[in-house]
């Protein structure tokens, strides 16, 4: 166990994509330690895209939807035009949210000191600075973040001069479509969410490979083909992999899958790094996104989105469904059992699996690649 303060340098980086390389995983000081999750926030996560939230919940002119991303409060809202924008919420005046709930506006009033924002984000007035030579209304208006609508999707990145949205998933639009699913056709039908008590890492590096299904998934198992010859594994981008396996013979169809006749169905699973998943199978799509609270606690919201004429007896069997999922209940428990091995500063270091467990080598080499850019 070691208390010895982390500072990334180049040769922290050569040292740990070495291990990589050779098939060893981030040291468990990675999974605990607040100094390196701190610069995950600013190196990765505050740089980085992330699903906000489904468009459902900004349906009017006027509409607010607050969200935190990677520490940073942020407001969404849909504009006299109908665009969707989004700004740090945090009033230029005196550090106060502008926004404190949801609803509908006609200007983001700052309950503070009643400074006022247009939709764009615009000052529209602040009292008595009409008394001060020195104000300027134009330089104050809000810091705004970068939005990208997909289908009924809502992402964000708080760097606005961050690689485009299509360009981070460059290419993954296309084999979904190849793969039957055009986002577009969706809506949002269902959700729920869970509290984690562990490391955003933790969560990544269970959801990204399947090695562990056999064992800790048996309701999943009974569904989908665990041969690891039947199952495909692959980089899409730098910032995106993709699963494929197959479903076992008989089984066709369900809330959100669905096979025609004589076609075998597939799972398919798409992970956006840093914090979004999304996976579909025939009928629909869902979303898993985490929401980074601190070193060792996230929130994750599971999404699922289905044709806009699904029926309203179906959405309700979904939700039920979402509520108890085995599959979910036992990928949290993991999560928190892994992070009580990480909290004791005894953890060995792990040893990956080549053949089943290579996405874990290009998720953290990524990690380590961003965390330590600075000092590369």
């Amino acid at each position: 166990m070691s208390n010895a303060t982390f500072v990334p340098s180049a040769a922290v980086a050569a040292a740990r994509l070495a291990d990589i390389d050779a098939g060893i995983a981030l040291p468990t000081q990675w999974y605990r330690d607040p100094d390196v999750y701190a610069l995950e926030l600013e190196r990765i996560h505050r740089r980085a895209w992330h699903f906000a939230t489904h468009t459902g919940d900004l349906t009017n002119p006027g509409d607010v939807y607050l969200r935190n991303v990677a520490g940073v409060p942020i407001v969404l809202v849909r504009d006299e035009r109908g665009a969707i924008r989004g700004f740090v919420n945090i009033c230029r005046h005196r550090g106060y949210p502008v926004v404190t709930e949801v609803g509908n506006r006609k200007v983001l009033q700052c309950h503070y000191h009643a400074w006022k924002y247009r939709l764009d984000g615009r000052l529209l007035n602040a009292p008595h600075s009409e008394d001060d030579p020195k104000f300027d209304p134009d330089s104050l208006g809000l810091v705004p973040i970068a939005t990208h609508v997909w289908g009924a999707m809502i992402w964000v990145n708080l760097d606005t001069q961050a690689l485009p949205f299509a360009e981070w998933i460059g290419g993954m639009p296309e084999l979904m479509k190849e793969r039957g699913l055009t986002v577009e056709n969706h809506v949002f039908g269902f959700d729920n969410t869970w509290e984690i008590a562990a490391n955003w890492k933790v969560f990544q590096d269970n959801s990204i490979e399947c090695y562990h299904c056999p064992t800790t998934h048996p309701e999943l198992s009974r569904v989908l083909e665990m041969k690891q010859s039947k199952q495909g594994f692959y980089v899409g981008g730098r910032y995106w992999i993709h699963h494929r396996i197959p479903f076992r013979p008989g089984i066709t169809s369900g809330i959100t899958f669905k096979a025609t006749p004589g076609e075998q169905l597939y799972y398919y699973y798409y992970w956006v790094f840093p914090t979004t998943y999304i996976q579909h199978a025939g009928r629909g799509y869902d979303i898993g996104s985490l929401d980074v609270v601190a070193v060792d606690k996230i929130r994750f919201r599971h999404i699922c989105f289905l044709p806009a004429d699904t029926p309203p007896e179906i959405l309700a069997k979904g939700k039920k469904q979402l509520d108890v999922d085995a599959t979910i209940w036992q990928d949290v428990d993991i999560c928190n059992k892994v992070q009580d091995g990480h909290r004791t500063g005894f953890a060995p270091t792990a040893r990956f699996v080549a053949a089943p467990e290579f996405l874990l080598a290009h998720f953290q080499r990524l990690v380590v690649e961003l965390v330590c850019a600075k000092a590369a």
